[in-house]
């Protein structure tokens, strides 16, 4: 996996981050002026919270190689090589076809339809679109999906033209601790909340 390119928005960290201030300091308030049950509670309750933005916010990534493209989501990563991959989209958000299977990137959303209004001619130009002279909104390099797209596309037509680089396997990985962890505390906390000791 050579030359690789994350696209990853800035954005999701802030969110992440503001998510993570709230559950520490809502454990430190339970520490100082509640009991050992209403702490256990809160750190259950934290922990479900911050492993949901984690998983939302900062987990979801597209890595785009020479050889191929992962598109990393909350609770799964796959990896394709360019020799499988037909299509790159950016309808609801970026999304290669593989085979008779559509994968959507959660890091690359598609803007709403408003965006369509403040989109100028002038970002069209050097965009592999295609036949298609209409260009919706998830295809504006100033949108995650139009971004991620863009790059994906030129690295796929790159990989085209040579016809000498190897693709990557496909692989598909699940994030079975990120599940193990959410489903833990979410079940702890609800515990936690019914049962008072």
């Amino acid at each position: 996996m050579s030359n690789p390119d994350v696209f990853r928005p800035w954005s999701g960290y802030f969110m992440a981050g503001v998510i993570f201030f709230i559950s520490a300091g809502l454990t430190i308030q339970s520490a100082i002026s509640g009991g050992a049950h209403d702490l256990l509670t809160t750190v259950a309750w934290g922990t479900a919270a911050s492993c949901g933005a984690y998983l939302i916010f900062i987990r979801p990534k597209v890595t785009i190689f020479d050889e191929g493209i992962t598109i990393t989501n909350p609770l799964i990563e796959i990896t394709a090589g360019w020799q499988r991959v037909e299509e790159i989209e950016a309808r609801y958000s970026m999304s290669i076809l593989v085979g008779n299977k559509t994968i959507y990137a959660w890091a690359a959303p598609a803007p709403g339809r408003h965006h369509a209004r403040s989109v100028h001619k002038s970002e069209m130009r050097g965009l592999n679109l295609g036949a298609n002279t209409l260009m919706r909104p998830g295809e504006s390099p100033r949108s995650h999906s139009g971004a991620a797209s863009q790059i994906a596309r030129l690295r796929l037509e790159e990989f085209r033209k040579l016809g000498t680089i190897k693709g990557l396997e496909s692989q598909v990985r699940y994030n079975s601790a990120g599940a193990t962890v959410m489903v833990t505390s979410l079940v702890l906390g609800l515990l936690l909340s019914v049962i008072h000791f």
